[in-house]
């Protein structure tokens, strides 16, 4: 089960990864030096009993504005949604159009994180979640639940957890699901003479047959 964040920069997307997962998605030198997600990330969560057969793996998107292309490329064919908006400030333009984007390749299995929580009074926070459902009206992530995360509070982090082994249980059946976009997990690349470039790995999200016409996208750093 894939589970792609979403969200605007600097709202906690690769921190609550990490707190879920115990992996650090920000691989890249720059992106630690810089504090700012600019690849994508990955992560697998696997401590989910035996209520997800497959575990659950992360692709961790930057916020950034420059960097909407690398975030299309992890959202491009996901299971479930995690939006992430900071209680502090709000709905941003990321949030917006990441949002969007969520709605347009219909992923209609999400889990909002609310965080930040222990940044403001209870009254924000409170307002900061009637204000982002309110905002999710009208989109595929419409009724997604709305959990209030806070790095410090363990109990945050479960009840997180717990919502996104909710939203993966509410899958068809299968450990993979044909949502008509197929994408590879690329586990060898190599280049044979005559040939050129070929790679291999796991097939999921669709199918491909002979004769089909593809197009190729992903991410280079």
């Amino acid at each position: 089960m894939i589970v792609a964040t979403a969200g605007h920069v600097d709202h906690g997307k690769s921190t609550l990864v990490r707190l879920l997962t115990g992996t650090d998605p920000d691989r890249w030198d720059e992106e630690k030096r810089r504090g700012l997600t600019i690849d994508l990330g990955f992560a697998f969560m696997a401590d989910v009993g035996d209520r997800v057969s497959t575990g659950i793996a992360f692709v961790d998107v930057p916020g950034h504005q420059s960097f909407l292309p690398n975030m299309l490329a992890g959202c491009g064919a996901v299971d479930i949604g995690l939006l992430v908006v900071s209680a502090r400030e709000g709905w941003m333009p990321q949030t917006e159009e990441h949002t969007q984007i969520l709605d347009l390749l219909e992923v209609d299995r999400a889990v909002v994180a609310l965080t930040h929580g222990d940044l403001v009074d209870p009254a924000t926070l409170r307002a900061a979640g009637v204000e982002t459902t309110a905002r999710l009206g009208g989109t595929s992530l419409e009724g997604s639940p709305v959990i209030a995360t806070t790095p410090d509070d363990h109990g945050s982090i479960e009840a997180l957890r717990a919502a996104l082994i909710g939203a993966a249980m509410q899958a068809p059946a299968g450990t993979s699901l044909d949502v008509g976009r197929p994408r590879l997990w690329i586990d060898r690349s190599l280049r044979l003479r005559g040939t050129g470039r070929v790679v291999n790995g796991p097939l999921t999200g669709g199918r491909i047959t002979v004769s089909d016409e593809v197009v190729v996208s992903g991410s280079r750093r």
